[in-house]
Protein backbone atom coordinates (compact mmCIF):
# COMPACT_ATOMS: atom_id res chain seq x y z
CA UNK A 1 0.00 0.00 0.00
CA UNK A 2 0.96 3.73 -0.74
CA UNK A 3 0.74 6.71 1.72
CA UNK A 4 -2.70 7.26 0.78
CA UNK A 5 -4.32 3.56 1.22
CA UNK A 6 -2.51 3.68 4.59
CA UNK A 7 -3.33 7.50 5.59
CA UNK A 8 -7.15 6.58 4.53
CA UNK A 9 -6.89 3.13 6.42
CA UNK A 10 -5.20 4.90 9.52
CA UNK A 11 -8.69 7.36 9.87
CA UNK A 12 -11.07 5.22 9.10
CA UNK A 13 -12.52 7.44 6.93
CA UNK A 14 -15.81 6.24 4.51
CA UNK A 15 -16.30 8.86 2.55
CA UNK A 16 -13.87 10.79 0.16
CA UNK A 17 -13.16 12.60 -3.09
CA UNK A 18 -10.69 11.73 -5.27
CA UNK A 19 -9.07 13.60 -7.91
CA UNK A 20 -7.47 11.92 -10.70
CA UNK A 21 -4.41 13.17 -12.51
CA UNK A 22 -1.58 11.77 -14.57
CA UNK A 23 -2.53 8.18 -13.51
CA UNK A 24 -4.11 5.16 -15.02
CA UNK A 25 -7.04 3.54 -13.97
CA UNK A 26 -5.38 1.17 -11.79
CA UNK A 27 -4.02 3.37 -9.57
CA UNK A 28 -7.79 3.57 -8.56
CA UNK A 29 -8.20 0.52 -8.47
CA UNK A 30 -5.45 -0.30 -6.58
CA UNK A 31 -7.04 2.58 -4.05
CA UNK A 32 -10.63 0.60 -4.26
CA UNK A 33 -8.80 -2.59 -3.24
CA UNK A 34 -7.61 -1.58 -0.42
CA UNK A 35 -9.73 1.51 1.10
CA UNK A 36 -13.50 0.58 2.36
CA UNK A 37 -15.07 3.75 1.02
CA UNK A 38 -18.90 3.78 1.52
CA UNK A 39 -19.61 7.28 -0.63
CA UNK A 40 -16.66 8.03 -3.12
CA UNK A 41 -16.76 10.77 -5.74
CA UNK A 42 -14.12 10.65 -8.65
CA UNK A 43 -13.39 14.27 -10.35
CA UNK A 44 -12.06 14.24 -13.24
CA UNK A 45 -10.51 17.31 -15.19
CA UNK A 46 -10.57 14.96 -18.69
CA UNK A 47 -12.83 15.61 -21.14
CA UNK A 48 -15.86 13.79 -20.96
CA UNK A 49 -15.68 10.44 -23.06
CA UNK A 50 -12.05 10.02 -21.22
CA UNK A 51 -14.41 10.07 -18.00
CA UNK A 52 -16.70 7.68 -19.54
CA UNK A 53 -13.83 5.39 -20.47
CA UNK A 54 -12.65 5.31 -17.15
CA UNK A 55 -15.56 4.65 -15.22
CA UNK A 56 -16.47 1.98 -17.72
CA UNK A 57 -13.46 0.26 -16.67
CA UNK A 58 -13.77 0.84 -13.50
CA UNK A 59 -17.41 -0.77 -13.36
CA UNK A 60 -16.36 -4.12 -15.56
CA UNK A 61 -13.52 -4.97 -13.50
CA UNK A 62 -15.00 -4.59 -9.92
CA UNK A 63 -17.88 -7.33 -11.42
CA UNK A 64 -15.44 -9.42 -12.50
CA UNK A 65 -14.52 -9.39 -8.89
CA UNK A 66 -10.91 -8.13 -8.54
CA UNK A 67 -12.16 -5.08 -5.83
CA UNK A 68 -14.82 -4.15 -4.61
CA UNK A 69 -16.73 -0.68 -4.89
CA UNK A 70 -17.71 2.19 -2.64
CA UNK A 71 -21.98 1.46 -2.10
CA UNK A 72 -21.87 5.02 -3.64
CA UNK A 73 -19.74 6.25 -6.32
CA UNK A 74 -20.11 9.16 -8.77
CA UNK A 75 -18.08 10.34 -11.71
CA UNK A 76 -17.99 14.21 -11.98
CA UNK A 77 -16.05 16.44 -14.45
CA UNK A 78 -13.81 18.94 -12.44
CA UNK A 79 -16.46 22.10 -13.11
CA UNK A 80 -19.48 20.31 -11.44
CA UNK A 81 -17.72 18.85 -8.49
CA UNK A 82 -19.45 20.45 -5.00
CA UNK A 83 -17.91 19.34 -2.29
CA UNK A 84 -19.18 16.45 0.39
CA UNK A 85 -21.23 16.52 3.19
CA UNK A 86 -20.09 15.47 6.75
CA UNK A 87 -16.86 14.35 7.54
CA UNK A 88 -14.63 13.79 4.15
CA UNK A 89 -11.26 13.13 2.55
CA UNK A 90 -9.86 14.59 -0.82
CA UNK A 91 -7.76 12.69 -2.58
CA UNK A 92 -6.04 13.86 -5.53
CA UNK A 93 -3.50 11.35 -7.33
CA UNK A 94 -0.32 13.14 -9.32
CA UNK A 95 -2.45 16.26 -9.97
CA UNK A 96 -1.05 19.90 -10.37
CA UNK A 97 -0.99 21.80 -7.36
CA UNK A 98 -2.92 24.46 -9.26
CA UNK A 99 -5.94 22.04 -9.70
CA UNK A 100 -6.38 21.38 -5.90
CA UNK A 101 -7.15 24.91 -4.80
CA UNK A 102 -11.02 25.32 -5.98
CA UNK A 103 -11.31 22.08 -4.31
CA UNK A 104 -10.23 23.39 -1.24
CA UNK A 105 -13.18 25.95 -1.26
CA UNK A 106 -15.05 23.12 -0.01
CA UNK A 107 -13.28 22.84 3.29
CA UNK A 108 -12.10 19.04 3.34
CA UNK A 109 -11.41 18.02 7.03
CA UNK A 110 -8.42 15.74 5.41
CA UNK A 111 -6.10 16.01 2.50
CA UNK A 112 -4.04 12.81 1.34
CA UNK A 113 -2.73 12.29 -2.12
CA UNK A 114 -0.11 13.55 -4.66
CA UNK A 115 0.91 16.69 -6.97
CA UNK A 116 3.45 16.71 -9.18
CA UNK A 117 6.26 19.51 -8.82
CA UNK A 118 5.22 23.11 -10.38
CA UNK A 119 4.48 26.21 -9.26
CA UNK A 120 1.96 25.49 -6.64
CA UNK A 121 3.82 23.48 -3.86
CA UNK A 122 2.56 21.35 -1.60
CA UNK A 123 3.51 23.93 1.25
CA UNK A 124 1.20 27.00 -0.74
CA UNK A 125 -1.92 24.13 -0.50
CA UNK A 126 -1.19 23.70 3.14
CA UNK A 127 -1.51 27.40 3.76
CA UNK A 128 -4.58 26.92 2.31
CA UNK A 129 -6.35 24.66 4.09
CA UNK A 130 -4.53 24.63 7.68
CA UNK A 131 -6.97 26.76 9.33
CA UNK A 132 -9.77 23.96 8.17
CA UNK A 133 -8.00 20.87 7.69
CA UNK A 134 -7.14 18.35 10.83
CA UNK A 135 -4.33 16.26 8.92
CA UNK A 136 -2.97 16.68 5.35
CA UNK A 137 -0.76 14.14 3.71
CA UNK A 138 0.97 15.03 0.62
CA UNK A 139 3.19 13.94 -1.29
CA UNK A 140 5.53 15.65 -4.37
CA UNK A 141 6.41 13.38 -7.07
CA UNK A 142 9.69 15.37 -8.62
CA UNK A 143 11.48 14.83 -11.61
CA UNK A 144 14.71 12.86 -11.52
CA UNK A 145 14.44 13.05 -7.47
CA UNK A 146 12.99 11.00 -5.08
CA UNK A 147 9.49 12.14 -3.95
CA UNK A 148 8.84 14.34 -0.15
CA UNK A 149 5.61 14.13 1.88
CA UNK A 150 4.28 17.15 3.90
CA UNK A 151 2.93 15.17 6.88
CA UNK A 152 0.73 17.66 9.01
CA UNK A 153 -1.49 17.24 11.89
CA UNK A 154 -3.75 20.44 13.47
CA UNK A 155 -2.46 20.72 16.81
CA UNK A 156 -3.76 22.21 20.12
CA UNK A 157 -4.76 25.27 20.82
CA UNK A 158 -1.76 28.13 20.57
CA UNK A 159 0.82 25.73 18.90
CA UNK A 160 2.54 27.73 16.34
CA UNK A 161 4.72 25.96 13.43
CA UNK A 162 8.02 28.13 13.88
CA UNK A 163 9.60 29.41 16.77
CA UNK A 164 11.78 32.26 16.53
CA UNK A 165 14.29 32.79 19.20
CA UNK A 166 16.49 35.83 20.10
CA UNK A 167 19.16 35.97 22.92
CA UNK A 168 19.07 40.13 23.61
CA UNK A 169 21.90 41.45 25.02
CA UNK A 170 22.94 45.32 24.80
CA UNK A 171 22.01 45.12 21.27
CA UNK A 172 19.78 48.10 21.08
CA UNK A 173 21.25 49.73 18.11
CA UNK A 174 20.84 46.92 15.72
CA UNK A 175 17.24 45.90 16.88
CA UNK A 176 15.17 48.09 14.65
CA UNK A 177 16.22 46.16 11.60
CA UNK A 178 16.72 43.12 12.96
CA UNK A 179 13.03 43.15 13.83
CA UNK A 180 11.90 44.76 10.93
CA UNK A 181 13.38 42.31 8.83
CA UNK A 182 12.14 39.24 11.21
CA UNK A 183 8.53 40.23 11.08
CA UNK A 184 7.97 41.25 7.59
CA UNK A 185 6.16 38.14 6.92
CA UNK A 186 2.67 38.14 8.21
CA UNK A 187 1.96 34.55 8.70
CA UNK A 188 -0.08 34.15 12.07
CA UNK A 189 1.61 30.60 13.07
CA UNK A 190 4.87 32.33 14.01
CA UNK A 191 6.10 33.38 17.33
CA UNK A 192 9.20 35.59 18.09
CA UNK A 193 10.54 34.55 21.72
CA UNK A 194 12.95 37.87 22.45
CA UNK A 195 14.71 37.12 25.72
CA UNK A 196 16.21 39.77 27.86
CA UNK A 197 19.59 38.21 29.38
CA UNK A 198 19.84 41.10 31.97
CA UNK A 199 20.41 43.78 29.26
CA UNK A 200 21.22 46.94 30.00
CA UNK A 201 20.71 48.96 27.74
CA UNK A 202 17.18 49.82 26.26
CA UNK A 203 16.52 46.82 24.24
CA UNK A 204 13.53 46.04 25.94
CA UNK A 205 11.79 49.12 25.29
CA UNK A 206 12.37 48.52 22.06
CA UNK A 207 11.05 45.37 21.63
CA UNK A 208 7.93 46.42 23.70
CA UNK A 209 7.14 48.91 21.29
CA UNK A 210 7.27 46.46 18.73
CA UNK A 211 4.93 44.05 21.05
CA UNK A 212 2.08 47.04 20.47
CA UNK A 213 2.39 46.34 16.85
CA UNK A 214 2.96 42.36 16.58
CA UNK A 215 1.12 40.37 18.80
CA UNK A 216 3.61 37.76 17.64
CA UNK A 217 6.89 39.30 19.61
CA UNK A 218 6.67 38.22 23.28
CA UNK A 219 9.44 38.84 25.42
CA UNK A 220 11.35 37.13 28.73
CA UNK A 221 13.56 39.15 30.86
CA UNK A 222 16.12 36.96 33.01
CA UNK A 223 18.92 37.52 35.25
CA UNK A 224 22.69 37.83 33.19
CA UNK A 225 23.66 34.15 32.47
CA UNK A 226 25.21 34.35 29.13
CA UNK A 227 23.53 33.51 25.55
CA UNK A 228 23.61 29.84 25.81
CA UNK A 229 21.17 30.38 29.17
CA UNK A 230 19.35 32.82 27.03
CA UNK A 231 18.48 30.67 24.35
CA UNK A 232 17.73 27.40 26.30
CA UNK A 233 15.02 29.59 27.96
CA UNK A 234 13.61 30.52 24.73
CA UNK A 235 13.79 26.68 23.60
CA UNK A 236 12.01 25.69 26.79
CA UNK A 237 9.35 28.25 26.20
CA UNK A 238 8.80 27.83 22.48
CA UNK A 239 5.61 26.50 21.45
CA UNK A 240 6.14 25.87 17.77
CA UNK A 241 6.75 22.73 15.71
CA UNK A 242 10.25 24.02 14.01
CA UNK A 243 12.44 27.05 16.05
CA UNK A 244 15.05 28.89 14.67
CA UNK A 245 17.73 31.35 16.26
CA UNK A 246 18.34 34.85 15.48
CA UNK A 247 21.23 36.98 16.66
CA UNK A 248 19.73 40.51 17.50
CA UNK A 249 22.26 42.35 15.92
CA UNK A 250 21.78 40.09 12.42
CA UNK A 251 18.97 40.53 10.00
CA UNK A 252 17.56 38.44 7.55
CA UNK A 253 16.16 38.10 4.27
CA UNK A 254 12.51 38.83 4.95
CA UNK A 255 11.45 35.44 2.76
CA UNK A 256 13.94 33.42 4.61
CA UNK A 257 11.53 31.75 7.29
CA UNK A 258 8.88 31.16 4.53
CA UNK A 259 11.69 29.45 2.88
CA UNK A 260 12.88 27.27 5.26
CA UNK A 261 9.73 26.20 6.93
CA UNK A 262 8.62 25.59 3.28
CA UNK A 263 11.58 23.73 2.59
CA UNK A 264 11.29 21.73 5.80
CA UNK A 265 7.63 21.05 6.04
CA UNK A 266 7.92 19.75 2.33
CA UNK A 267 9.49 15.98 3.59
CA UNK A 268 9.62 16.75 7.23
CA UNK A 269 12.91 17.12 7.81
CA UNK A 270 14.67 17.50 11.02
CA UNK A 271 17.07 20.74 10.47
CA UNK A 272 17.03 22.81 7.54
CA UNK A 273 19.63 25.55 6.28
CA UNK A 274 20.30 27.99 3.89
CA UNK A 275 23.22 30.34 3.18
CA UNK A 276 24.84 33.29 4.84
CA UNK A 277 26.08 36.71 4.17
CA UNK A 278 28.72 38.14 6.27
CA UNK A 279 27.87 41.90 6.80
CA UNK A 280 30.68 44.10 7.17
CA UNK A 281 30.05 46.56 9.83
CA UNK A 282 32.67 49.28 9.27
CA UNK A 283 31.79 49.88 5.52
CA UNK A 284 29.26 47.20 4.71
CA UNK A 285 30.08 45.06 2.95
CA UNK A 286 28.40 42.12 2.03
CA UNK A 287 30.68 38.79 1.51
CA UNK A 288 28.71 34.99 0.91
CA UNK A 289 30.26 32.45 3.28
CA UNK A 290 30.79 29.46 1.50
CA UNK A 291 29.74 26.63 3.32
CA UNK A 292 28.18 23.24 2.23
CA UNK A 293 25.16 23.92 -0.30
CA UNK A 294 25.40 21.45 -2.58
CA UNK A 295 24.37 17.91 -3.45
CA UNK A 296 22.90 15.62 -1.66
CA UNK A 297 21.86 18.50 0.82
CA UNK A 298 19.80 20.51 -1.44
CA UNK A 299 17.84 17.83 -2.60
CA UNK A 300 17.03 16.95 0.53
CA UNK A 301 19.57 14.02 2.47
CA UNK A 302 18.72 10.49 4.40
CA UNK A 303 22.12 9.45 4.84
CA UNK A 304 23.36 9.33 7.95
CA UNK A 305 26.31 8.83 7.19
CA UNK A 306 26.33 12.26 4.51
CA UNK A 307 24.56 14.36 7.75
CA UNK A 308 27.32 13.36 9.70
CA UNK A 309 29.97 14.61 7.33
CA UNK A 310 28.39 17.94 7.94
CA UNK A 311 30.27 18.20 11.38
CA UNK A 312 33.21 18.51 9.44
CA UNK A 313 32.24 21.03 6.37
CA UNK A 314 29.19 22.60 7.50
CA UNK A 315 30.41 26.32 9.41
CA UNK A 316 29.02 26.95 12.96
CA UNK A 317 25.93 29.18 12.02
CA UNK A 318 23.27 27.92 13.88
CA UNK A 319 21.33 31.05 13.15
CA UNK A 320 20.47 29.70 9.08
CA UNK A 321 18.69 27.35 9.99
CA UNK A 322 15.70 25.73 11.26
CA UNK A 323 14.83 22.28 13.31
CA UNK A 324 12.37 20.38 14.57
CA UNK A 325 11.49 21.01 17.86
CA UNK A 326 9.83 17.40 19.14
CA UNK A 327 12.95 16.16 17.52
CA UNK A 328 15.65 18.20 19.81
CA UNK A 329 13.55 16.98 22.23
CA UNK A 330 13.71 13.36 21.64
CA UNK A 331 17.35 13.68 21.28
CA UNK A 332 17.58 15.82 24.58
CA UNK A 333 19.75 18.62 22.16
CA UNK A 334 19.49 22.19 23.45
CA UNK A 335 22.15 24.46 24.98
CA UNK A 336 25.02 24.00 27.57
CA UNK A 337 23.86 26.63 30.01
CA UNK A 338 27.46 26.75 31.58
CA UNK A 339 29.67 27.90 28.71
CA UNK A 340 29.67 31.74 28.31
CA UNK A 341 30.44 31.84 24.87
CA UNK A 342 30.59 29.86 21.40
CA UNK A 343 27.51 27.34 22.50
CA UNK A 344 26.68 27.42 18.87
CA UNK A 345 29.37 25.30 18.26
CA UNK A 346 27.74 22.03 20.39
CA UNK A 347 24.86 22.82 19.38
CA UNK A 348 25.78 22.25 15.38
CA UNK A 349 27.53 19.27 16.44
CA UNK A 350 24.87 17.55 18.03
CA UNK A 351 22.69 17.94 15.96
CA UNK A 352 24.13 16.96 12.76
CA UNK A 353 25.14 14.00 14.89
CA UNK A 354 21.13 13.20 15.41
CA UNK A 355 19.96 13.77 12.66
CA UNK A 356 17.90 11.71 10.38
CA UNK A 357 17.05 14.15 7.47
CA UNK A 358 18.87 17.55 6.17
CA UNK A 359 17.91 20.05 3.45
CA UNK A 360 19.00 22.80 2.48
CA UNK A 361 17.92 26.39 0.45
CA UNK A 362 20.83 27.00 -1.96
CA UNK A 363 19.97 30.78 -1.43
CA UNK A 364 22.17 33.34 0.94
CA UNK A 365 19.00 34.98 3.37
CA UNK A 366 20.97 35.82 6.74
CA UNK A 367 22.58 38.83 7.18
CA UNK A 368 25.97 37.91 10.09
CA UNK A 369 27.25 40.91 11.37
CA UNK A 370 31.08 41.49 11.74
CA UNK A 371 33.53 43.68 13.23
CA UNK A 372 31.05 44.71 16.12
CA UNK A 373 32.47 45.96 19.27
CA UNK A 374 32.21 43.23 22.44
CA UNK A 375 31.74 40.06 19.91
CA UNK A 376 33.06 36.79 20.82
CA UNK A 377 34.48 36.16 17.32
CA UNK A 378 36.86 38.92 18.44
CA UNK A 379 38.41 36.99 20.90
CA UNK A 380 42.45 36.43 21.19
CA UNK A 381 42.73 35.61 24.86
CA UNK A 382 42.01 33.77 27.35
CA UNK A 383 38.24 33.26 26.35
CA UNK A 384 39.21 30.91 23.84
CA UNK A 385 40.27 28.29 26.30
CA UNK A 386 36.29 27.79 26.35
CA UNK A 387 36.96 25.55 23.48
CA UNK A 388 38.07 23.07 25.63
CA UNK A 389 35.21 23.09 27.82
CA UNK A 390 32.88 22.55 25.20
CA UNK A 391 34.99 19.70 23.52
CA UNK A 392 34.57 17.89 26.81
CA UNK A 393 30.93 18.09 26.87
CA UNK A 394 31.25 16.72 23.09
CA UNK A 395 33.62 14.04 24.43
CA UNK A 396 30.98 12.51 26.65
CA UNK A 397 28.18 13.02 23.97
CA UNK A 398 30.17 11.25 20.80
CA UNK A 399 31.81 8.80 23.25
CA UNK A 400 28.54 7.05 24.60
CA UNK A 401 27.24 6.87 21.08
CA UNK A 402 30.59 4.31 20.32
CA UNK A 403 30.57 5.46 16.70
CA UNK A 404 33.55 5.74 14.79
CA UNK A 405 32.65 7.61 11.99
CA UNK A 406 30.64 9.90 14.31
CA UNK A 407 34.20 10.27 16.51
CA UNK A 408 36.19 10.76 13.40
CA UNK A 409 33.70 14.17 11.67
CA UNK A 410 34.77 15.22 15.83
CA UNK A 411 38.24 14.96 15.71
CA UNK A 412 37.97 17.06 12.08
CA UNK A 413 35.88 19.47 13.85
CA UNK A 414 38.61 20.04 16.57
CA UNK A 415 41.63 20.11 14.41
CA UNK A 416 39.65 23.45 12.54
CA UNK A 417 38.40 24.70 15.75
CA UNK A 418 41.71 24.64 17.69
CA UNK A 419 43.62 25.81 14.18
CA UNK A 420 41.07 28.54 14.22
CA UNK A 421 41.97 28.97 17.64
CA UNK A 422 45.78 29.28 17.41
CA UNK A 423 45.89 31.39 14.66
CA UNK A 424 44.23 34.30 16.79
CA UNK A 425 45.63 33.97 20.29
CA UNK A 426 47.94 36.04 21.58
CA UNK A 427 51.45 35.26 22.39
CA UNK A 428 51.20 34.77 25.91
CA UNK A 429 48.34 32.64 25.65
CA UNK A 430 49.36 30.51 23.07
CA UNK A 431 51.57 27.79 25.05
CA UNK A 432 48.72 27.05 27.48
CA UNK A 433 46.62 26.44 24.58
CA UNK A 434 49.05 24.32 22.64
CA UNK A 435 49.06 21.89 25.60
CA UNK A 436 45.43 21.72 25.95
CA UNK A 437 45.14 20.92 22.68
CA UNK A 438 46.96 18.32 22.56
CA UNK A 439 45.26 16.29 25.42
CA UNK A 440 41.71 17.35 23.31
CA UNK A 441 43.04 15.60 20.32
CA UNK A 442 44.32 12.65 22.10
CA UNK A 443 41.21 12.02 24.11
CA UNK A 444 38.97 10.00 21.65
CA UNK A 445 41.04 9.38 18.63
CA UNK A 446 44.68 8.30 18.55
CA UNK A 447 47.51 10.18 16.36
CA UNK A 448 47.63 7.79 13.49
CA UNK A 449 44.02 7.00 12.92
CA UNK A 450 43.73 10.95 13.35
CA UNK A 451 46.48 11.85 10.22
CA UNK A 452 44.75 9.75 7.63
CA UNK A 453 41.16 10.73 8.10
CA UNK A 454 42.42 14.32 8.25
CA UNK A 455 44.09 13.88 5.38
CA UNK A 456 41.34 12.11 3.20
CA UNK A 457 39.00 15.14 4.89
CA UNK A 458 40.42 18.07 5.29
CA UNK A 459 43.96 17.77 3.13
CA UNK A 460 47.25 17.14 3.50
CA UNK A 461 47.87 20.98 4.55
CA UNK A 462 45.65 20.67 7.64
CA UNK A 463 47.06 17.17 8.56
CA UNK A 464 50.49 18.39 8.37
CA UNK A 465 49.04 21.52 10.50
CA UNK A 466 47.75 18.66 12.58
CA UNK A 467 50.99 17.34 12.86
CA UNK A 468 53.05 20.25 14.37
CA UNK A 469 50.49 21.10 16.81
CA UNK A 470 50.94 17.30 17.81
CA UNK A 471 54.29 17.05 17.95
CA UNK A 472 55.18 20.69 18.26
Amino acid sequence: MEELELFLASLQIDKAAILVGDCGPERLEELFRYVNLKQCCVVCPWPARDMEILEERIRNDAARGLFSLPEELVFLPYYRFGGMEGVWAFCPIRCKGADLLSILNYAPQYLAGSILEGEVSAFHIWEQCRTFSREVNLKTWREGRSPVVLDWKNGCEGEKELSVIFPVYNVAPYLERCLKSVTAWKAEYLEFIFVSDGSKDHSVSIIKKWMEQDSRIRLIEKENGGCASARQMGLENASGRYVGFVDPDDFIDENMYRKLLRAAMCGCFDVCLCGYNEYYENTGRIHAAEDSLWYPYIDGCYDVDKIRELITYCRVAIWRGIYRKEWLEKNKIGFYTDLKRFDDLPFKVETFACAKSVVMVPEYLYYYRLEREGQDVSADDERLYVHFDIFAHLDRFAGKSQNQKLIDNLQMCKIQTHRYALSKIRTEYREEYLRRARADLNYLCDFQRTCKIANMMLGSETADEYRKIMQG
